[in-house]
């Protein structure tokens, strides 16, 4: 054997960055897969409510009581409030105890793109869920496909909460990255008339609401990755996890889920990786991405990760990855590579996500 098995995670993470930088190597992006016109739109002509401020306050009184909490360490967090109204914590008294938290809630989280082959050791907020499990409210993690595509994941969903029953009435239904679209076409099929009237609320965080414009160009990389990357049970499934991201498959998605206007409201929050240290997995796509726009988390653009006619809670500097999983946090040695540029404070944002959907500001 040529590597001891302590140095095979450095070496694969080596291996994986330059594969990566390989499939960045075009003089250019281009978006050619739309079938149909599009345009820019501020959020208010797109039906999207700004309710950054709001979040924002919350967000940062949480963020206050955790043990390392330097004065202004909120203001490294949040990207651009301008046009959000003044900031402003002195109202606001977040709850210090489990028994004074938002009432019980069900969330059922749903991983996103490759979350299968990271698992067994990572999950979205895994690392808080002792907390939240400590106050009352139950977690289910949906087991969809790392590697598959939206419509293979979208059944996947749909068993899940048939299986769940009552137990996903008023449920939160938190979606990262490709889990939002996942989410968004198991919401819209008609099988779904037998659980949507149970969710009371739907998340997307840093989620392809619009697809991104890397899925066709980072194709190759990304099998790649699959393929030579040190995970367990990452079976590729019928292999259409990335080209559920491109924009056609995945504005698809969106338009069927506007159309049938789910009974539940749906918000959004979104990274963008700006002045802070991207970790090095995403480097190569997010300077893809900033040949289009440098308003991206190194996966997906700002405005593709804003769903039409949702409430926006939030926009933070962070990368695709730091905003949700964390990697650094884990134990495990597969994750030790991962965990590289992965600070962010996933626990004040997943607990301001509970609190601020335990009674929501009227519109």
């Amino acid at each position: 054997m040529l590597f001891s098995n302590m140095w095979r995670p450095r070496v694969t993470a080596i291996a994986v960055v330059s594969l990566l930088a390989s499939a960045c190597s075009y003089p250019g992006i281009r978006v050619r897969d739309i079938s149909t016109p599009t345009i820019r739109s501020n959020w208010g002509n797109a039906g999207v409510v700004d309710n950054r401020r709001e979040f924002s306050e919350l967000f940062c009184a949480n963020l206050s009581q955790t043990k390392h909490s330097p004065p202004n360490y909120c203001d490294k967090w949040l990207w651009n409030m301008s046009g959000s109204g003044t900031l402003s914590t002195k109202h606001l008294d977040p709850p210090r105890n489990a028994s004074s938290r938002a009432s019980s809630k069900t969330i059922i989280i749903i991983p996103g793109i490759f979350s299968e082959c990271v698992a067994p050791w990572v999950t979205p907020f895994s690392a808080d869920y002792a907390d939240l499990r400590s106050q009352g409210h139950q977690i289910y993690v949906v087991p969809v496909s790392g590697r598959g595509s939206s419509l293979l994941n979208a059944s996947i969903i749909q068993e899940k909460f048939e299986d769940l029953g009552d137990i996903a009435s008023g449920a939160i239904v938190i979606a990262y990255s490709k889990g939002a679209s996942d989410f968004m076409l198991a919401a819209s099929r008609l099988e779904s008339v037998s659980w949507r009237n149970r969710v009371s609320a739907f998340v997307s965080i840093a989620g392809t609401a619009g697809g991104s414009p890397i899925a066709n160009h980072g194709s190759t990389a990304y099998r790649r990755l699959a393929r030579k990357a040190p995970f367990r049970a990452c079976s590729p499934q019928d292999g259409g996890g990335v080209q559920s991201l491109t924009y056609t498959e995945a504005r698809n998605v969106a338009d069927a889920f506007l159309e049938n206007h789910p009974p539940f409201p749906s918000y959004s929050i979104a990274a963008v990786a700006d002045d802070i240290p991207v970790t090095p997995f995403l480097r190569p796509f997010h300077s893809l991405l900033s040949r289009i726009d440098e308003r991206n988390d190194g996966q997906v653009l700002l405005e593709d990760a804003v769903i039409p006619r949702s409430t926006v809670l939030g926009i933070f500097r962070a990368d695709h990855w730091s905003i949700a999983l964390p990697f650094a946090e884990s134990t495990a040695t597969e994750m030790k590579p991962l965990g590289i540029n992965n600070d962010f404070p996933r626990g004040a944002l997943i607990q301001s996500i509970v609190d601020y959907l335990d009674s929501p500001p009227l519109p």
